[in-house]
């Protein structure tokens, strides 16, 4: 599902580089990204997803060369495809809970709202427990709320790859319990690739394998 080669990526007038010489991953495989703040493992998350692209190498996703298409390619690409959950949620203000769940209908051609997702939605929300909440705007939630949320919305549409950064980091054990669930749920029903990134050691053993980033650490290239 994804293949990286000889990755470069820098910020600009910032000393972080990360590096990576090779990374595949399974269709289908549950991976874990760990390791040390600031060493690069949401900036993978956003080269894999196309919404950074890295300065040299490759990166593929499903045989698409994300890295070598423009950003409104990359766009449609990752709308299609990928369910993410971001670290900061990133749900509408003017949307309710219901709305922004139901979000990659509104915004990808190729998917057709009609009653079975809606009922999919609801079914979602009640699994992680917020089916209570679906006319509430995000104001309205929590933090614990909100993260779920965004959990529903990134599997809504059952994409092949999910990307999750800190999916349960807002979570109480319980609702960490049902989050997990969720997700290892819909990577075995529709053999999705699941990659999350965690500092949580605690969900690791439901996992196929999971990479240390500090094998990837942040450091000041030597020009």
């Amino acid at each position: 599902m994804i293949q990286i080669r000889d990755l470069l990526f820098r910020y600009p007038r910032s000393p972080f580089v990360l590096r990576i010489e090779e990374m595949t991953v399974a269709a289908g495989e549950k991976i874990a990204f760990v390791g040390p703040s600031g060493s690069g493992k949401t900036t993978l998350l956003n080269l894999i997803s196309g919404i950074n692209v890295p300065e040299q190498g490759s990166v593929a996703v499903a045989d698409f060369p994300i890295n070598q298409k423009g950003d409104a390619e990359r766009r449609s690409f990752r709308i299609a495809t990928i369910g993410f959950v971001f670290q900061q949620f990133e749900l509408l203000p003017y949307l309710n809970l219901l709305e922004n769940v139901l979000l990659p209908y509104r915004i990808n051609q190729a998917l057709t709202m009609g009653p079975m997702v809606r009922q999919r939605a609801l079914a979602l929300a009640e699994q992680v427990g917020i089916a209570d909440k679906i006319h509430r705007f995000p104001s309205q939630l929590s933090q614990g709320e909100q993260q779920r949320t965004a959990l529903c919305r990134a599997v809504i549409a059952e994409p092949k790859l999910i990307l999750a950064d800190e999916p349960t980091g807002n979570l109480d054990d319980e609702n960490k319990r049902l989050a997990l669930e969720l997700l290892f749920e819909q990577s075995r029903e529709h053999n999705a690739t699941l990659v999350v990134v965690t500092h949580d050691m605690g969900i690791l053993s439901g996992f196929d394998r999971v990479v240390d980033f500090r094998g990837f650490r942040a450091r000041e290239v030597a020009e």
